[in-house]
């Protein structure tokens, strides 16, 4: 685990707030967090889906929100601020498609157009590695 290797030292003194899909994964990190020396460590109680449910878009999250099934993402709003670039043009988008190698685990941000073209759904050696489509800011 990177925190454990020191990795985010220089922000123990920083207050953190953590977020997960529902809440149960930030009641280890943050455990793990304080453990380890960080000072003020917050998590959103529920985690960001009850958050972004009873807030909409009028809060600090903006973008969709990655979800670990079929849907690949969800919008709080119909209003939900389009954040993500897709891989091949550069466009709003912020669906992720599955890459078209049956043995490649990784997500490919691609809007419709692209994603129509078989090559764009072609293994590549980066894919979505640091690409986000929400976030809280």
């Amino acid at each position: 685990m990177d925190l454990e290797s020191g990795k985010y030292d220089h922000i123990k003194d920083k207050p953190i707030v953590t977020y997960c899909t529902g809440g149960i994964r930030c009641e280890v990190l943050s455990a793990v967090m304080i453990k380890r020396g960080f000072k003020e460590v917050y998590q959103i109680q529920g985690g960001i889906v009850r958050y972004g449910e009873s807030q909409g878009d009028n809060s600090l999250w903006e973008g969709s929100l990655y979800v670990f099934d079929d849907r690949m993402n969800i919008n709080f709003t119909d209003e939900a601020k389009t954040i993500g670039e897709c891989e091949t043009c550069g466009g709003p988008t912020s669906k992720f498609r599955n890459c078209s190698s049956l043995s490649c685990k990784d997500l490919i941000l691609l809007c419709d157009e692209c994603a129509s073209r078989e090559e764009n759904l072609a293994c590549q050696p980066d894919h979505t590695r640091g690409k986000r489509i929400g976030q809280i800011g």
